[in-house]
C-alpha cells in the first residue's frame, strides 16, 4: 500500500507525576505536550529546504540541530513563524498533569521493567502516560490521513510514524501497545475515549524513531512541541508566551472551524483547573473558553 503522510513526533515538558509545579515549587512542568507533525508524502522533499531557509533567516547554518527550548525568545518566534508558512498540519495533545499528581499505573508498571542506572531492574512506571497521549495523537492523525488520501487519491494510503528518539525509552513497547489496541478493538472491555484509531492506515510495527538531526521533520516537530509548551506552562516567573501558540495556529488541523479537540486537544476532557490570565488567553486561540480561577504561585 502506498503511503500519504509522514508524522513526525515530538515532545515537551516531562511525564513526571509524582511532584508537580505549582502544587510543588520543585515538581514537573504542570503540562506535557506532544505534538505531531502531518506531512504530505509529496512535500517530504520540501522540508530540508523549508528548515534550511527558517535557520537561515535566524542566522543558524544548515548543519546544526535545533533545540528550541535552548533559543532566545526572539529567534524562537521567528521559527515558529517560518513554521506557520509551511504546509503542514499539526495535532497537540496537551495533558495538563495536576489530577495525575503521584498517580500510579501499578497494572501497566509490573509488566514493563526497565534498567535503571545503577543496573537495577525497575518499573518502567511513565511509559503508560506516554503510551496514552501518543494513542490520542494518532486516532487524529489517522483520521485526517483517511479522510485527505481519500479525496485526494480515490484510495487510502498508509501513515508513517517517526519519532524523536528518547534516551531511555522503548519504542517496541509502544508497538506493543497499538497491537494490543488494534487486536482488542472490538471487545467490550476496550477503552474508548470516543474516537478510534483508524486502523486501515495504521501499522503498529512501522512506527519507529530517528535522530532528530539527520530528520528535518523531528526538528520542525521540536519547534511545535516546544513553542506550545511555553505558551502554555508558565515558566518559575508565572510567565507564558501566548504568542508562539498564536504563530501555529494556520497549521493546527481543524474540525468544523475549530482546532479545539482535534489539531489541539486538551486533558483531561471538561478540563476546570485553574487558570491564569495569560493561559487563558493562549487557549481561546485554539477554542477552549474556559473560566477564570485564582493560581496560587509559590514564592
Amino acid at each position: 500500500m502506498s503511503i500519504g503522510f509522514s508524522l513526525f513526533i515530538d515532545e515537551a515538558g516531562d511525564e513526571g507525576i509524582d511532584r508537580v509545579r505549582p502544587i510543588d515549587p520543585d515538581g514537573a512542568p504542570e503540562y506535557f505536550v506532544m505534538c505531531g507533525l502531518l506531512v504530505r508524502s509529496n512535500r517530504l522533499p520540501e522540508l530540508s529546504d523549508h528548515l534550511n531557509k527558517m535557520k537561515a533567516e535566524v542566522a543558524l547554518s544548515s548543519s546544526t540541530e535545533i533545540h528550541f527550548r535552548d533559543l532566545e525568545q526572539e529567534i524562537q518566534l521567528k521559527l515558529l513563524s517560518g513554521l506557520g508558512a509551511f504546509k503542514c498540519g499539526i495535532i497537540a495533545v496537551v495533558s495538563n498533569k495536576r489530577n495525575m499528581r503521584r498517580y500510579r499505573n501499578r497494572r501497566i508498571e509490573r509488566k514493563l521493567n526497565e534498567i535503571d542506572g545503577k543496573g537495577r531492574i525497575r518499573p518502567q512506571r511513565n511509559s503508560w502516560f506516554y503510551n496514552h497521549i501518543f494513542r490520542y495523537l494518532l486516532e487524529r492523525a489517522s483520521a485526517e490521513c483517511n479522510r485527505v488520501t481519500q479525496a485526494a487519491y480515490g484510495e487510502v494510503r498508509t501513515i508513517n510514524v517517526i519519532f524523536a528518539q528518547k534516551r531511555g525509552f522503548n519504542y517496541a513497547q509502544s508497538r506493543a501497545y497499538l497491537e494490543k489496541l488494534r487486536v482488542e478493538r472490538h471487545d467490550r472491555s476496550y477503552f474508548n475515549n470516543k474516537q478510534q484509531i483508524t486502523w486501515s492506515v495504521v501499522d503498529p510495527m512501522a512506527v519507529v524513531s530517528a535522530r532528530p538531526k539527520t530528520t528535518p521533520g523531528l526538528q520542525l516537530a521540536d519547534c511545535a512541541a516546544s513553542g506550545i509548551h511555553r505558551a502554555i506552562d508558565e515558566d518559575w516567573y508565572g510567565c507564558a508566551r501566548p504568542d508562539y501558540l498564536e504563530a501555529l495556529v494556520p497549521r493546527l488541523l481543524q474540525r468544523e472551524g475549530s482546532a479545539k479537540n482535534f489539531g489541539f486537544t486538551l486533558l483531561p476532557e471538561n478540563f476546570s483547573d485553574p487558570l491564569s490570565d495569560t493561559q487563558r488567553k493562549a487557549l481561546a486561540l485554539v477554542g477552549y473558553r474556559l473560566r477564570h480561577s485564582s493560581r496560587h504561585i509559590p514564592e
